[in-house]
């Protein structure tokens, strides 16, 4: 029997494995991208913890899959934890790559949704991380990104400009 450790943004729980494994752990996560009528993107600051991976950095709303739950109940549940909001959010993407953290290497396999979000950060509740903010493209070199997630936010924006997003229901 193998142990191995699943990464939910930050808190690791440990799973038991009957199957020869390598030396990575897999990990099940997704995030969302929330974008307002000005085209910025909603981003939270990450706890400034030792413990955390990231800390101190900006990132998305987002966490890991639970046991038993798809990726889309995940996003859904991850939103209402975080920003006690239920918005309707479309899949983006789906990312597959190995990561090394704090705890060692995964494999991770994130989905990433977009949606739109039109509320002022003051009125929305934040109850995980510092703060939260509104980003444009012209932000990015000045934020320290969490999870090279800067890369990604860069070809959001390019598709946002292009039009090229599923933001609207008929699209």
């Amino acid at each position: 029997m193998h142990s191995f450790f699943v990464l939910y943004w930050g808190r690791l729980s440990k799973l038991e494995d009957e199957s020869p494994m390598s030396d990575l752990t897999y990990y099940r996560g997704v995030s969302a991208i929330l974008v307002n009528s000005q085209g910025k993107i909603l981003l939270q600051l990450r706890d400034d913890r030792p413990d955390l991976n990231y800390p101190n950095c900006w990132t998305t709303l987002g966490g890991g899959v639970e046991d038993g739950e798809s990726f889309d109940e995940a996003v859904r549940r991850e939103l209402l934890e975080e920003i006690e909001i239920d918005l309707p959010v479309r899949l983006w993407k789906v990312q597959n790559y190995e990561a090394e953290l704090m705890k060692g290497k995964y494999s991770v396999d994130l989905h990433t949704y977009i949606g739109k979000i039109d509320l002022p950060v003051s009125e929305i509740k934040l109850n995980e991380g510092q703060r939260l903010g509104y980003f444009g493209i012209e932000d990015l070199d000045k934020l320290q990104i969490g999870y090279n997630f800067e890369s990604m936010f860069r070809e959001f924006f390019a598709a946002l400009t292009e039009g090229k997003l599923p933001l609207d229901s008929n699209t």
